[in-house]
């Protein structure tokens, strides 16, 4: 993998996947996967491979060599005793059994491969189409409305969401479910929220539990619910580019507010196939700015530059800071 194109290479991608990595260079390689549809390709090759082997199961043949030998071997030691025995014959014979079983399992070898490349060929088929389009709206849609409050309040720690604002997806757009008492507003976001080239744009299985603070409430919330109200209108991706760009232009939609931020605690989120749950972080908000003015990706920093709006119509630099523990206080796994 060439380290022009792809900041990760694919020993680190393993070590990313196996929850080895640190915690700046996972929160960079989940930055890349999410632009990246060859590494996304790759990534989930290896969980293929990865989940295949485990799954494999193959009956064992005896190690060593074969009880019958053995017996042979203690008759021949006992007599070993009263005559010379010609042992060239006897082992010749058994290293011949032992490349009896090397083959075997050589063979064994041969057919894990064959039905993985398969695997792999298919996948790699049929990735491209997954979510070519908009599913039908019900598969965005939670049932449970009070399974939706309760995800969406998971964003942030308890101290927070409790006197939230909550905000639940029906079917013209996001609707209040409390009027809230501290000005933090937590939501569950959907696919389309991620960048308009992501691969995942249409995926109706992520949800995304957040809670933008007062500033983020004011200033990068109102971007979600637009983005929401025009998918639901079945405007295209390029209307929903241009009326986003003009809706800057005509400042409809705000450069972030100074200190704009929100949190992302929460162990139930989906954020997409390739990362899935991902790790605890916050995410901060600023109109566009160099990510050298955080130390952004830089080996040991802990910031990272979240690619949701890179190349995108909103003038919008968004930093990821990934924290230790999920909103309920629990110790949150390292990577």
């Amino acid at each position: 993998m060439s380290t022009n194109r792809h900041p990760i290479e694919q020993e680190e991608l393993m070590a990313y996947l196996d929850g080895e990595l640190p915690t700046d260079q996972a929160t960079e390689a989940m930055s890349h996967l999410e632009l990246c549809p060859e590494c996304r390709t790759l990534a989930a090759d290896f969980q293929d491979v990865s989940q295949t082997l485990m799954a494999w199961e193959v009956e064992s043949p005896e190690v060593g060599i074969p009880s019958e030998i053995n017996v042979a071997l203690g008759e021949r030691l006992q007599k070993r005793k009263a005559a010379k025995v010609n042992w060239s014959n006897l082992e010749n014979r058994v290293i011949t059994r032992r490349w009896l079983w090397a083959g075997a399992l050589a063979i064994v070898c041969v057919a894990v491969g064959l039905q993985l490349t398969l695997t792999s060929r298919n996948r790699n088929e049929d990735r491209s189409t997954v979510y070519p389009s908009m599913a039908s709206i019900e598969q965005y849609l939670m049932p449970d409305r009070n399974t939706e409050i309760a995800m969406a309040r998971s964003a942030a720690p308890e101290a927070i969401s409790s006197d939230a604002k909550i905000l639940v997806l029906g079917w013209r757009g996001y609707e209040p479910a409390n009027q809230g008492k501290n000005g933090f507003v937590c939501m569950v976001e959907r696919s389309w929220m991620s960048p308009f080239n992501s691969a995942e744009f249409w995926n109706p299985r992520v949800r995304v539990p957040m809670c933008f603070n007062p500033a983020a409430a004011r200033s990068i919330l109102p971007l979600t619910i637009k983005r929401t109200e025009m998918v639901l209108a079945g405007m295209s991706k390029a209307q929903m580019i241009d009326s986003i760009r003009a809706g800057f232009a005509n400042k409809e939609l705000l450069a972030p507010e100074p200190g704009a931020m929100c949190y992302m605690m929460s162990r139930a989120g989906y954020l997409n196939d390739t990362l899935g749950h991902y790790v605890p972080h916050l995410m901060f908000y600023f109109p566009l700015t160099d990510k050298s003015s955080w130390g952004a990706d830089l080996a040991g920093s802990p910031v990272t530059l979240n690619p949701q709006f890179r190349d995108g119509p909103e003038p919008i630099t968004e930093f990821v800071i990934p924290v230790g523990k999920w909103s309920d206080g629990t110790a949150a796994p390292v990577m």
